[in-house]
Order: structure tokens, then C-alpha cells, then sequence
């Protein structure tokens, strides 16, 4: 084993972070750019790059220049696999392992940490050998139902569910886990912004099947989305490896096939003993016989008592709990009654960073350590919570108000620039009900988090339906709408809206009802909140607003059919956007539609030109649902171009990205122009399979141009000399609804087949497939 004298302090320093340690994590399945692992963990780019120079420059990971395009991007990989530190008595020394071969393991310890086990040998025994890919173990309040799911499964995803939480949430966190496992089908597929449950389940499985993930979901007594019990249940019945388990108060009903329960009650007589010998010394057996017939065996309630013993055990029968939380408070300092009531205060864990936040770090550690030691805080990886037992006495004795410190969990959260962290700090400000901190949140959301209202909209709008009648979240409430397609609705709300805010606010519920007329058709409306929303743009030096402006305008020119104004919009976008920086997904769009505008133009090696720009600044930043729209872009005009080598090219990698990511609309689309690209080129096999493989996917998502499987068969088995005429006449009962449909795919099938064998005049020209 290679060994070398570090820079101690600094390692150590780095590898305390949380962050740190997701970023090591997720290099251990592959190389990543910092825009990628920055989007996989929700976090600010150039945050990501300053914490990969310091891992580099530590010598943990290694980053190197790879060629993309026509542009230079840094890929970061990691040095080592393994690092121990070891306290000798000349010092302290790190030592640096690479393994040739390893099995990934989970850096980042979200799992409770057992310190302590007592008993439960029967339960760990069944949990070890039970089959079925569901496990439910269920039971009161602080039974010990974590403990011991942490004890039986220590390398598992913990997801804990809170109060507001949603099937978003779950998952994101379960894509995380996935991708470190080395599957990045799930995190892809979020990242592409599709929400469709149905998908989501199947990537999930294939990800978790894959793997041999396990995961455990905590708290599920508390869940209020019936989306995350569909997904166990569907587990239960297809899973093959891996496994689901489920902690809960109450017995959940997921059915019989594929689940198995576990009721759990107290320890047994000698671990209990060995409970309260443990955490308190030598009990009276007297005493503890009496213990042992109230708690019956509540490790809880053991823990509770070897804080209050000795006492007087015999008062404890009327409301054991009470009784003993009475006695354990009464005994502690008054640093720790402060912090148990800070902690009270948040119903979700706290970070150890909002613990310094909210309590000052000067003498955090040894209070939070003294705490942790008597049970009456828990840690959960890197965040600290209470027992909801412990929490609600808190609550009623505490005399700490809860406002200055929401205010600085606020500020906290929104350092650190994470979307869940966002949607937590909006929640805590609607209930502040402070104005202007609403108002930072919301321009905070319109410039860095745009994305948000596509990955969050079930969260967000649970958060933001507490404070409807404030203008400012009533803007946000009409964005969501707009992209859940409630055009009419987003508008009502943003008319509303309209003279209740200014500035920033005032430029983006301009253009968003602009948008929304878009939306409607009702152009005379939209053109009147364009010039208003002109008029803003040209006063204001916020290159935002200048872009919101001219994004709209584009738009409105499409509409109106008018490709030459709206190309030169279009280029006043891409001339902000790379002036602003920092947002290559809008980038990466903006080209792909002056690509559309050049294809619309009849220019088509234009139009090469700009998508194959966008496949440069998706691939540079690591956003594949761009980059591979930009391919399905770039097979239509290799297409219409006559090259039908590079049409199969582009169409290839894009339908197998599509595929894979379940988006079968896009893959029907794709497939479509690579079908007809071998006609072209004379691969009737290749054609034939990919037309089967169209109709296929029309039978499971039934989008009408699945059905063009059966024209283009036709046309294939027509050039084989083989039967055609019932494929024909298939297709034309698929599409008999669809007569424009129809006739543009006879339009493109012309270029490579003489469609008058069909039996079909001339069909007219359609600008789109």
C-alpha cells in the first residue's frame, strides 16, 4: 500500500464535508464534468468547481481536459479508492489505497448510527432470511423499529419521510443513490424533467434490479402521497433483487404478494437489563422488575429512565413518559434545555451547519455530544433530529420563539443553494409571513432556479398553497399552472397579479401573460403585452429582464409566421444568455430553435450548423436530453439532405437515449427518420425492424405516429417482393382521424420510395413530419 505524509488538517477539513463526500461518492462511478455533478446534486456550479480544486489539489481526485467540439471541458475522476488515518505516536498519517477491482460502497452514511444494539437476535435472524422484496416492520413509538432496521440493513438508501414531503423528494434521493451504485438511468430520466408515474416505476425497478439496491423508508405512517405506497406495492409484486423496507407506526396495506410483516414489541427481560446496566451502571433488580412492567421492555422508555434512576420508579405508573421526560429535563443544563428547544422548533433534521446557524458554535459540540450520549437527540448521517415523544414535551415546556431562529434557518438554507433547500426556506418564510423575504425568494427562484418549476411541482405548490393572496406567491402559482398546461388559469392568477408588484416582478408577469396568450392563440393580446413588456426591457439594464423580453418576442414571431424576425430575436437570446453565462440549458435550446428557424427557412446547412452547436454546449455540460434532441434534429435535415449514412448516425444515438429514458414519443419520432434512412440507403432489414419496433411502442403509448410503422412495413415488403397490402391497410385505419398525419408521412416516404405504388396521388407538400 502506497503511504505519504498529507497535509492532515486540510484532509481532514475536506473530508468532513457533506458535500465533499456526495461529490467523492458519485466520482466512484465514473467521470463527471462540474456541471454535471452539480445538477445531480442540485447545487451551484461554480460552488462544485471550487470544491473539485480543492479535492484536487489535495490529491483525492484528478481532473483533465478532454476535447468536446470545438470547446475545452475539465472531467474530474477519482485518485484513490480507499483512505485510512491512522494516529500513531509520531503523528497522525493518511494512507492512500487504489484497488484494481472494488464493489462500489456508499461514502455518504445516511443510515442512523447503532453504537448500541441490545437484543433482537430472533428479529435479525427472520429480517436476514425473509425472501420477499418487501419488508414492513411496524410497531409504537421509539419500539426500536429504526434501530434495528439500521442494525439489519447498514449499506441501504435511508429516506425518512417528512411532513410535506413528496413522491419528488423520494425520487431524487433514490436516483442519487442509484447513479453511486453506477445506474444513471433514473437520475437522467429526472433530469430531463418527465414526472410520468408509470415510467418512473419501471426505471426505478430496472435501476433498483440492477443493483441489488436495498432501501429503507422511514417514518411512512407519515407519508400524504399515495404515489410512494403505489410505487412499493408495484415493487412488491415485480422486484427481483434488491430490497424495500418499510418502518411505519401503523400496519401499511400493501397487499400480501411480495411483502412480509414484522410486529415488533419490547426486548426481552435479560436486554433490557442489559439496556439499563449499560447506560446507567448497577440497578436494583427490585427497581427494575417494577421497570420492566411498565416500559415492557420500550428501549425508549429504558433509555428515559436510566437518565431519571434513581427516582422514585413507583410514581411512574400514571403516564410513564411524562413522568420520565419530567424527570430527565429537570436534570439537564440550562445549555441543553436551550438546544433541545431550537431543535423542537423544525419538524425536519438539522444539518450540524444550521445546528452553529441557530445555536452558535462556540460551544455547540459539547452540549449537541452530551445530548446525543442520553438519548435525547438522534443522528441520522449528517443531521440531528428529536424523537417525536421528546419533541412534543419540548414544545409544550419550551419557552424559545420560533421567529428569530426560522429567520436564520431561512438564511441558512438559502446559502446553500440547493432546490429542496429552497423549497424548505420559502416554507419557513410563509410562516414568518415576511414580505420582503418572500420576495427574495421568489427573484431568487426566477433567476437561479428556473428549473424548479418542472422538477418540484408537487412540493412547491403544496409550499406555495399556504400563502395564496400575496402576489408574489400567487406569480409563482401561475407558473406552475403554465407548466402543468392550465394556461387559462395561470393567466387569470397573473392579471391579478399584474398591478399588485414592479420591477423584476413587474418584467416577468409581463412576458408570462404574454406566454400565455401564446398559448391560447389570442396573438392581438399577446402582441399588447409584448410592446409593454418592450417598454420595461428598454429602460432596464438587467440583462434578465432584456432576455425574458426577447424569448417571448421569438416566440410570438413563430406564431405569427414570421421566420425572419424571429431568428433575429432569437440571436439577441443567445447574445444575453452567453453574456449572463452560467445557463448552457437555455443555451443549448435557443440553438436548437434557430436550427428549427434555419430548417423553416429552407437553409438547411445553417441549420446543421446551429444544432450541431447544440450538441457541443449539451455534451460540454453534461445535459443529454439536449444533446440528443439536437441528434433527432440533425437526422431530419441529414435526411432531407440525401445523406442517409449520417441520418442513421445521429437517429441511432438519439433513439437509444430516448429508449432508455422511456420518452417514447421523442423514440418514435427518431425512429421514424432512422426507419426511413435505411430505405433510403437499401437496409430493408434494418428498416423492417425498427418499423416493427415503431408499431410496438404505438401499442403500449398508442401516439398516433407509432402507426407509421405500418407505411413504412408496407413500403418495405413492397421492395422485397414480399405481400405489403394489409399493412397498408393497417396503417390507413390507424390514421384514418389523423388524414394531415397521414399524408406528411406519404410526403417523407416519398424521397426514398415511389409512394404512387400505394395507390396515392402526389400528396401535397407539408412543411412537418
Amino acid at each position: 500500500m502506497p503511504q505519504r505524509k498529507e497535509n492532515v488538517p486540510s484532509v481532514l477539513k475536506l473530508l468532513s464535508s457533506e458535500v465533499n463526500l456526495e461529490i467523492l461518492s458519485i466520482l466512484r462511478s465514473g467521470s463527471f464534468n462540474p456541471r454535471e455533478l452539480a445538477k445531480i446534486l442540485g447545487r451551484d456550479e461554480t460552488d462544485v468547481s471550487r470544491r473539485l480544486k480543492a479535492l484536487e489539489k489535495a490529491g483525492l481526485v484528478e481532473g483533465r481536459w478532454v476535447r468536446i467540439g470545438n470547446r475545452n471541458v475539465r472531467k474530474y475522476s477519482l485518485r484513490v479508492d480507499e483512505l485510512r488515518v491512522n494516529f500513531e505516536p509520531e503523528g497522525i498519517r493518511v494512507e492512500a489505497e487504489r484497488e484494481e477491482d472494488y464493489s462500489t460502497r456508499i461514502v455518504k452514511d445516511e443510515a442512523p448510527v447503532v453504537e448500541e444494539f441490545f437484543g433482537r437476535r430472533r428479529e435479525l435472524n427472520l429480517l436476514s432470511s425473509v425472501k420477499e422484496p418487501v419488508v414492513v416492520i411496524y410497531g409504537m413509538a421509539g419500539i426500536g423499529k429504526t434501530t434495528l432496521a439500521a442494525k439489519a440493513f447498514p449499506d441501504a438508501l435511508w429516506y425518512p419521510v417528512r411532513e410535506g414531503d413528496s413522491f419528488e423528494y423520494f425520487t431524487w434521493q433514490l436516483g442519487l443513490h442509484l447513479n453511486r451504485l453506477g445506474y444513471r438511468g433514473l437520475i437522467e430520466y429526472l433530469r430531463t424533467g418527465n414526472t410520468e408515474e408509470r415510467e418512473l416505476f419501471e426505471i426505478a425497478l430496472e435501476g433498483i434490479d440492477e443493483t441489488g439496491a436495498v432501501i429503507v423508508i422511514d417514518d411512512f405512517h407519515r407519508c400524504r402521497d399515495e404515489r410512494l405506497g403505489r410505487f412499493i406495492t408495484f415493487l412488491a409484486e415485480r422486484m427481483k433483487r434488491g430490497k424495500a423496507v418499510i418502518l411505519s407506526r401503523e400496519r401499511p396495506k400493501f397487499g400480501i404478494l411480495g411483502s412480509f410483516y414484522l410486529k415488533l414489541d419490547g426486548l426481552d427481560v435479560e436486554s433490557s437489563y442489559r439496556l439499563l446496566k449499560t447506560k446507567r451502571g448497577n440497578v436494583d433488580v427490585r427497581d427494575f422488575a417494577e421497570i420492566y412492567r411498565l416500559t415492557r421492555g420500550h428501549p425508549l422508555a429504558l433509555t428515559l429512565f436510566s437518565q431519571a434512576y434513581p427516582g422514585r420508579v413507583e410514581t411512574a405508573a400514571e403516564n410513564f413518559f411524562e413522568f420520565l421526560l419530567e424527570e430527565v429535563y429537570s436534570r439537564l443544563s440550562d445549555k441543553e434545555k436551550f438546544l433541545l428547544q431550537v431543535i423542537s422548533l423544525f419538524e425536519e433534521p438539522l444539518e450540524y451547519g444550521a445546528l452553529k446557524k441557530l445555536y452558535g458554535e462556540k460551544s455547540l459540540f459539547p452540549v449537541l455530544h452530551s445530548l446525543l450520549r442520553k438519548g435525547l437527540v438522534e443522528r441520522r448521517g449528517g443531521v440531528y433530529f428529536l424523537h417525536d415523544l421528546i419533541r412534543s414535551f419540548v414544545e409544550r415546556v419550551g419557552e424559545v420563539e420560533g421567529g428569530e431562529y426560522y429567520r436564520k434557518y431561512v438564511e441558512y438554507l438559502m446559502e446553500k443553494g440547493e432546490e429542496t433547500a429552497f423549497i424548505s426556506a420559502f416554507r419557513y418564510a410563509l410562516m414568518l409571513g415576511d414580505e420582503e423575504l418572500i420576495k427574495r425568494l421568489v427573484e431568487l427562484r426566477l433567476r437561479r432556479f428556473k428549473g424548479l418549476v418542472r422538477s418540484f411541482k408537487g412540493p412547491y405548490l403544496k409550499v406555495l398553497s399556504a400563502g395564496k393572496g400575496n402576489p408574489y406567491v400567487d406569480l409563482e402559482l401561475g407558473h406552475l399552472y403554465f407548466q402543468n398546461g392550465f394556461f387559462e388559469k395561470a393567466l387569470d392568477i397573473w392579471l391579478r397579479v399584474e398591478g399588485k408588484v414592479d420591477g423584476v416582478f413587474k418584467a416577468d408577469v409581463l412576458t408570462s401573460i404574454a406566454d400565455a396568450y401564446l398559448e391560447m392563440n389570442r396573438l392581438e393580446e399577446a402582441e399588447e403585452y409584448l410592446k409593454k413588456s418592450q417598454e420595461i426591457a428598454k429602460a432596464s439594464e438587467d440583462p434578465e429582464v432584456k432576455l425574458w423580453y426577447y424569448m417571448t418576442l421569438t416566440k410570438f414571431h413563430y406564431y405569427k409566421n414570421e421566420p425572419e424576425k424571429a431568428m433575429e430575436s432569437a440571436f439577441m437570446e443567445l447574445k444575453i444568455l452567453r453574456e449572463i453565462g452560467g445557463n448552457p440549458e437555455l443555451e443549448a435550446l435557443v440553438l436548437l430553435h434557430i436550427g428549427d428557424i434555419n430548417s423553416w427557412m429552407g437553409k438547411p446547412k445553417e441549420a446543421l450548423k446551429y444544432y450541431s452547436e447544440a450538441v457541443d454546449v449539451a455534451r460540454l455540460h453534461g445535459i443529454p436530453f439536449f444533446e440528443n434532441l439536437a441528434h433527432m434534429e440533425l437526422a431530419k435535415v441529414y435526411y432531407h439532405l440525401g445523406d442517409y449514412e449520417k441520418a442513421v448516425e445521429h437517429s441511432s444515438k438519439a433513439a437509444e437515449y430516448f429508449k432508455r429514458m422511456r420518452n417514447y414519443r421523442r423514440a418514435v419520432d427518431t425512429l421514424a427518420y432512422r426507419c426511413v434512412s435505411f430505405i433510403g440507403s437499401g437496409e430493408l432489414e434494418k428498416a423492417e425492424e425498427d418499423a416493427g419496433e415503431m408499431i410496438r411502442m404505438g401499442q403500449g403509448s398508442n401516439y398516433p405516429l407509432a402507426w407509421a410503422g405500418y407505411i413504412f412495413l408496407a413500403a418495405v415488403k413492397n421492395l422485397k417482393g414480399e405481400p405489403w397490402e394489409e399493412y397498408l391497410i393497417l396503417g390507413r385505419e390507424k390514421l384514418r382521424d389523423n388524414r394531415h398525419l397521414y399524408e406528411a408521412v406519404l410526403e417523407e416516404l416519398n424521397q426514398v420510395f415511389d409512394v404512387s405504388a400505394f395507390g396515392e396521388s402526389s400528396p401535397r407538400k407539408i412543411e412537418e413530419f
